[in-house]
């Protein structure tokens, strides 16, 4: 809960929300993709159908749903969270979407530094980029794991965040949600 309530707080704002709580039992997340309408001159008129994504993950013990978010798939153990949420970036590759983001988390967070490299890494056997970084929020020193991936259509970020102190000792749980996650695509 203290997670949720610093990355709503501490934020200085623009693009999409760098949220850092949030976690999974199960819980599957449905949302719609976009549809759109393709008109030819002389052709009739083809609609495409919205694709829906459902995210399915059990994460290991301990994690419990927060009930009182707004997002479906939204899990804390302790003071970290976990939370899945599709976002509007405008980038059409992977990698433009970290570039993207960085940009954003930087404007949104302060002394933000990235840890590491952005790493290429297969989620649901989708390609996918991690970006790992520390900043301040509202005075308090985080660590965030962010996942990118695209799901019909969309671009997902999978958020891991807590304490820059003890944001490690979950490295293990991380990993296995990462691993057990999925994106349905209906």
């Amino acid at each position: 809960m203290i997670a949720a309530s610093l990355c709503a707080c501490g934020q200085k704002g623009l693009g999409p929300s760098p949220e850092a709580s949030g976690q999974s039992t199960s819980a599957p997340n449905t949302e719609s993709g976009g549809s759109g309408s393709e008109t030819g001159e002389g052709a009739a008129s083809q609609q495409k159908q919205a694709d829906t994504v459902t995210v399915e993950i059990t994460p290991p013990e301990g994690w419990t749903k927060n009930e009182d978010s707004v997002l479906p798939v939204h899990y804390m153990k302790g003071t970290a969270s976990f939370m899945v949420k599709a976002e509007p970036f405008s980038g059409t590759t992977l990698d433009d979407v970290v570039k993207e983001a960085l940009e954003i988390y930087k404007k949104s967070f302060d002394n933000v530094s990235v840890q590491g490299e952005v790493e290429a890494l297969t989620v649901d056997e989708k390609d996918a980029r991690s970006l790992t970084f520390t900043c301040s929020v509202s005075n308090i020193n985080m660590k965030y794991l962010y996942v990118y991936l695209f799901a019909a259509d969309k671009t997902y970020v999978i958020t891991f965040g807590d304490s820059a102190e003890s944001f490690d000792s979950l490295s293990a749980d991380y990993t296995a949600i990462l691993s057990n996650i999925k994106f349905k695509v209906q």
